[in-house]
């Protein structure tokens, strides 16, 4: 794994704490994790996969319009607790995602 996705690996880690720890309803959670770590990430930090699933993640939450610059401030609309709930579990899993690869980079080779 390069050094940038340890970042993203970080980020994505303090996001699922905040939506596990919090206790806010899910839909603030949600919108709080990302507006706090994971709204700092572009595509020098994910891989192209894990980048194209973020700009989803983003995508959903937001009230900008398609194709927008990834340094925009984001704007985030409001949503209910069924897309909060879809959003988290994108949110985690990308995190898995992105765990599992780091564990691979510094797993010792048997």
């Amino acid at each position: 794994m390069r050094a940038e996705f340890g970042f993203a690996w970080s980020k994505l880690y303090m996001a699922v704490m905040e939506m596990a720890t919090s206790q806010a309803p899910l839909p603030d959670r949600v919108t709080q994790a990302f507006r706090r770590h994971l709204g700092a990430l572009n595509s020098q930090n994910l891989p192209a996969e894990g980048f194209a699933r973020l700009i989803f993640i983003r995508g959903k939450l937001s009230r900008l319009a398609e194709g927008c610059d990834e340094d925009v401030t984001l704007d985030i609309a409001p949503i209910t607790v069924t897309e909060a709930i879809a959003i988290a579990e994108e949110i985690v899993s990308l995190y898995d995602e992105i765990a599992k690869a780091k564990a691979l980079d510094v797993a010792p080779i048997a």
